[in-house]
């Protein structure tokens, strides 16, 4: 088995799908059918984006709840962890069934803040960058992107059917299972990717 590891980068930029609403019964209709890759957008975009929201709300969906006031639903979605999940659908799935198992009908009003439908338009492209070694690996590290680090960390998960990152599923296929797993335990929600770096590079030099 080859141990070359590829380096790569996301770039993306968030597209109006022309989709707003108002009220929760439509929320719940649109996300049904929305992209798939908008479903990403609102809740990976809070990992990239660290200071983009308050860090008790975790996604920009729970967030839109609790802007209007529907705080026990807020909560239920902020649990909502999308690094549990590889698949887009399923992750779609579990937001809905936790939104129709908690929705009441009374609440079926418009509300006063509005949701917008974001969707990422992605390219995912080489960065020139190889390592066949740890030492190589470390050094394509350090070289690489908060966009690269955020590819390998998270939405390779998504592109690779895993839940897995890429970075630990290349150490543990070249013997370092211990570094591999401190950079799995990593919590991406209370450290930014800057400081995730940091991490990373101190676990593969053995610090």
């Amino acid at each position: 088995m080859s141990n070359l590891f590829i380096f790569k980068s996301e770039l993306w930029v968030p597209r109006y799908t022309g989709i707003k609403v108002y009220s929760i019964k439509d929320f719940i209709e649109s996300l049904k059918v929305i992209d798939k890759f908008s479903i990403f957008y609102h809740m990976y975009i809070n990992i990239f984006n660290y200071h983009n929201l308050p860090t008790f709300y975790a996604n920009s969906i729970s967030y839109w709840f609790y802007k209007n006031g529907r705080i026990l639903l807020a909560e239920k979605l902020s649990i909502i962890d999308p690094l549990d999940y590889y698949d887009l659908e399923d992750l779609r799935n579990v937001i809905v069934q936790t939104l129709e198992e908690n929705y009441d009908e009374t609440w079926d009003r418009k509300e006063e803040n509005p949701f917008y439908f974001i969707e990422a338009e992605r390219e995912i492209i080489e960065c020139g960058e190889v390592a066949n070694t740890l030492e190589e690996f470390i050094e394509g590290v350090k070289k690489s992107s908060i966009n690269s680090l955020f590819y390998h960390l998270v939405t390779s998960r998504i592109e690779n059917k895993t839940l897995i990152n890429d970075y630990s599923a290349w150490l543990f296929n070249v013997g370092e299972a211990k570094k591999a797993e401190k950079i799995s335990k990593l919590d991406l929600y209370t450290m930014n990717l800057y400081e995730i770096k940091k991490k990373i590079i101190n676990i593969l030099e053995g610090e």
